[in-house]
């Protein structure tokens, strides 16, 4: 087994700074409206700034994003974390072709990798080796004025054809251009309105998703009604021809293709009554679809067809496990794949002779190796902190290898050996810190009902019970989203400079089972808030740290619960980042994704009166305190996030800025042309992370 070499970059210290906390925000006009649900009026002064368009919201933006970048340049500036930050992203410009975005056809490799350090990734290809990259299509290509953003590759199965999904400016909805490779010829055509990377090519073209693009304006917006289409090389997507729609607006679409291309399947789900119905299509049938299983109460995953058997991923008593059956007995199921108590199914892969799947413990991995008759032929325990975060099976190399990632450690690429289930890591990660001195715990601690909650702490040497380390908690808990320990730099700032680390495994997180996740939805959904809170008490009651020094920092779903529980209990913390957060719990259905069903199920809808007064209970929005003085937040967006609309933070971050109470600094960066994952190019990104982090640990210390 290599060794992994690691390499020291910087000093473990920040200079110590004051800043000035008395800011002067710009005016916010307050323009009184009043809504009234189930004969409850509720008054909300800030309801102009859901028009994002207006010139009025623009030019607001523009002042609050100049008092912020002003107050956050300054803490910047007199720091290291831009410096550390940038040693600490090393990795991720210098990686091997087997991570992530890549796609093997025959003797051509694609990838989505970055061409320099101030612009954003562009598409690149290989032929026939993973060294010596060609640039294959530039960003710049498609847009100018826009910030393209690749996010999918599929190539026919001759390699001849390449389409490659895209989005503007980070927004959800995505774009699909196709070329052929030999020759660099770009075809005209660009189909739109499509959302999800579902590309399967069958002759001269391919199936996709789109959603309508008529006047039924209303349909789009709400992500209802889609429509699997076909589309033909060369022609407009006008001419795709349609396969397969809904007529009812609970009722979704999915299209799945084998890597074979010798199978595609189309899944129909109606969410509101958890029916689900199937339809297949053999290659040498035309473009007819016809049914597999019609109104079944149980839901599958087609991932392969081998000899007239299919290979699907399924649930069997609230657990995953890979599944056969033949296509004209489709009754007739065989599981292929092992379970494991207190562990969740997160990956698999296939290869010629073997099934290979993962699954998360609350302290490691385990990577299963079963054939296709469901018999388990070895089985690798990760170490301890790590997780598996990629599955890759070469053909061409009949290799086969994994992802390894934990909180301190970049993924590093393993090796695994079918012959005695072992594997060793290749290469080496290069990092700004020694990984050795890093040391982890799992522990659980009694929440407000008496659940245990699961917590896991990162630290460096050793985490002393004297009240006075820092402590930055994380937590996303919705969903059912898996949360695996994955390899962030600002955790690594905060911890090299002093502090510790804690991950929140929240109720209605996936980690834990259906069960779990159920608690945490709908009505339950306040478990998740409480669960965080008690994580924070418990810290302080351990004598691990202390309220002042506790920063908290969550994103979308995360963003949520740390906003409710700052906003419950703002005693308990001493500063926070809430990123594209849901925060006014009573308008998110009027959104563009609020209103699906996947967000009514997993929050309520402000229609049914008993979901109404839940989501009032603990909405961030309409719970602020104008008595309390509220702990230092940064409040981020982007401005074409179109699964959490950006004015959830710009009502937030206006109405805690005009509380007379507030002395804690309450700032709001909104970038531009970024959509919910944040910044985009490179640089930016490094820019980014400094600041969040930078933010964070300059507040503690200024509160000492």
């Amino acid at each position: 087994m290599k060794k992994i070499k690691y390499i020291i970059l910087f000093p473990l210290f920040l200079i110590s700074i004051i800043v000035n906390a008395q800011i002067n925000y710009p005016k916010t006009p307050i323009e009184k409206v009043i809504n009234t649900y189930h004969g409850i009026e509720i008054s909300d002064n800030y309801q102009w700034l859901e028009d994002t368009q207006s010139t009025e919201v623009k030019n607001w933006i523009k002042l609050q994003n100049k008092v912020s970048e002003k107050y956050l340049n300054n803490l910047t500036k007199s720091s290291s974390s831009r410096w550390m930050m940038d040693k600490l992203f090393y990795y991720e410009m210098n990686t091997d072709s087997l991570e992530g975005n890549f796609i093997k056809n025959k003797k051509l490799y694609f990838k989505i990798m970055y061409p320099s350090i101030n612009s954003t990734p562009a598409i690149y290809y290989s032929k026939g080796n993973y060294r010596g990259y060609e640039k294959l299509i530039n960003p710049n290509s498609i847009s100018k004025k826009d910030q393209i953003i690749f996010s999918f590759l599929k190539s026919s199965k001759d390699g001849r054809f390449l389409a490659y999904q895209y989005s503007r400016n980070g927004s959800d909805w995505k774009e699909i251009k196709i070329v052929q490779i030999k020759n660099r010829h770009y075809f005209k055509e660009t189909l739109k309105n499509t959302i999800s990377s579902e590309i399967y090519w069958f002759g001269q073209g391919f199936f996709y998703k789109r959603y309508p693009n008529d006047t039924t304006q209303e349909a789009k917006n709400k992500r209802k009604f889609p429509q699997i289409m076909y589309h033909k090389l060369g022609t407009k997507q006008i001419q795709d021809k349609l396969i397969f729609d809904v007529k009812r607006e609970n009722e979704t679409l999915r299209v799945y293709g084998t890597s074979k291309q010798n199978l595609f399947v189309i899944k129909k789900e109606d969410a509101s009554n958890q029916k689900f119905s199937y339809f297949y299509l053999e290659p040498n049938k035309g473009l007819e679809f016809k049914p597999m299983f019609e109104n079944i109460t149980y839901d599958i995953n087609i991932v392969d067809y081998k000899l007239d058997t299919i290979i699907a991923l399924t649930k069997i008593k609230n657990k995953k496990y890979l599944i056969s059956f033949p296509i004209q007995n489709p009754k007739k199921w065989k599981i292929l794949t092992p379970s494991y108590a207190g562990a969740v199914f997160t990956d698999f892969e296939l290869t010629n002779t073997k099934i290979v799947t993962s699954f998360q413990t609350n302290n490691s991995s385990i990577i299963s190796v079963s054939n296709y008759n469901g018999k388990v032929l070895g089985e690798i325990n990760t170490p301890k902190g790590m997780s598996v975060s990629k599955l890759v099976y070469s053909k061409n190399l009949n290799k086969f290898f994994f992802r390894l990632s934990s909180y301190t450690i970049p993924p590093v690429l393993c090796l695994l050996n079918f012959d005695n289930y072992t594997f060793r890591y290749l290469g080496k990660t290069e990092v700004g810190f020694d990984p050795k001195k890093y040391k982890f715990k799992s522990i659980k601690f009694s929440s407000h009902d008496g659940t245990e909650i699961p917590l896991f702490i990162v630290y460096k040497d050793s985490l002393k019970r004297n009240k006075n380390t820092p402590f930055l908690l994380n937590t996303y808990g919705g969903y059912g989203v898996i949360a695996k320990p994955t390899f962030n730099p600002g955790v690594i700032f905060f911890i090299e400079n002093g502090g510790a680390f804690a991950y929140v495994h929240v109720r209605g997180g996936g980690e834990y089972g259906d069960k779990w996740s159920k608690a945490g939805k709908k009505l339950n959904k306040k478990n998740s808030i409480l669960d965080f809170k008690k994580a924070a008490e418990y810290l302080i009651n351990e004598g691990y740290t202390k309220p002042k020094k506790i920063a908290v920092i969550g994103g979308s779903h995360g963003g949520l619960i740390v906003a409710a529980a700052i906003i419950n209990k703002p005693q308990l913390f001493g500063a926070a980042v809430i990123d594209v957060g849901v925060l006014d719990m009573l308008r998110f259905e009027k959104s563009e994704v609020g209103g699906t069903y996947t967000n009514i199920s997993e929050f309520g809808s402000v229609k049914n009166e008993a979901e109404f007064k839940n989501l009032l209970s603990y909405s961030p929005y309409q719970n602020i305190d104008y008595s309390v003085n509220y702990p230092s937040m940064l409040i981020m967006t982007g401005s074409d996030d179109t699964r959490v609309p950006p004015y959830h933070s710009f009502k937030f971050a206006a109405k805690l800025q005009h509380n007379p109470s507030q002395k804690a600094p309450i700032l709001l960066w909104s970038q531009d042309k970024t959509g919910h994952y944040g910044a985009n190019e490179f640089n930016a990104k490094i820019k980014e992370f400094a600041t969040i982090y930078n933010f964070l640990f300059q507040e503690l210390k200024n509160n000492n």
